[in-house]
């Protein structure tokens, strides 16, 4: 099941907005780690942006977590992640504030939802409930299925994952179903969840920010650590 969450945070030690300095792009992420986070993805994402930023001497993802989401704990950050966990305790929960999300990212910021923050963002969750329509034409449908996931990337995809066909860990994320196609990241390239052919990942414009929706979790066995980095850089429009 997917959950989101938020964690503790500080930010004092926050830098300017994608700031730079001596050629180093710096993106400061917040990730939520309250009430109905799954734990594995907290800690995964923690671990794949220490490696990142291990690797890579010209990009540097400083990153919080935090147990509340308002317009105060989002203050100073380039990318919200809500990640895996139980998307109707995110929908629910009075300490996330989606306005406050909506105004983050219309002001120009980034939104990635994995899993049950794919499901929290998208703008109805078939059969089930309204979400907060961060991506107001796409659909979310609830799929049952455990492990690696064969997805298709498309050529706007292909420049966040680098290659045209990618194995991606999925656990009851959504398959994603839109009209408008252009937005489309990736797709189910085989039937193991009963929606080949519909969207695993989906990313456009809110406002002034933008949105990447990912029902499955680059973060997870068999962790992509460079399309979580895309993901960010694209997020905090450090690529295009």
């Amino acid at each position: 099941m997917c959950i989101i969450g938020i964690v503790l945070f500080g930010y004092s030690t926050i830098k300017t907005s994608s700031s730079t300095s001596n050629s180093v792009k710096y993106v400061n992420v917040l990730i939520y780690d309250g009430t109905g986070t799954m734990s594995s993805s907290v800690s995964g994402l923690e671990n794949c942006l220490d490696e990142l930023n291990n690797k890579s001497s010209n990009k540097k993802f400083i990153y919080s977590t935090a147990v509340e989401i308002n317009s105060q704990t989002l203050q100073g950050y380039d990318v919200l992640i809500m990640p895996g966990g139980d998307a109707s305790e995110y929908i629910q929960n009075s300490k996330i504030d989606n306005s406050s999300i909506k105004q983050f990212v219309s002001s120009g910021k980034g939104y990635l939802g994995i899993c049950a923050g794919a499901f929290a963002a998208s703008n109805y969750v078939d059969g089930y409930y309204n979400g907060w329509g961060l991506e107001p034409d796409v659909t979310a449908e609830t799929v049952d299925y455990v492990g690696d996931l064969s997805i298709s990337t498309t050529s706007y995809g292909k420049k966040l994952s680098g290659t045209s066909d990618v194995t991606i860990y999925h656990q009851n994320g959504p398959a994603l179903y839109t009209n408008d196609t252009e937005h489309i990241l990736s797709t189910f390239s085989d039937n193991n969840t009963g929606y080949e052919g519909y969207a695993d990942m989906v990313g456009e414009s809110y406002g002034s920010g933008r949105v990447l929706l990912s029902g499955s979790h680059p973060e997870l066995e068999p962790e992509n650590q460079e399309l979580l980095m895309n993901m960010l850089l694209w997020l905090s429009k450090n690529l295009d």
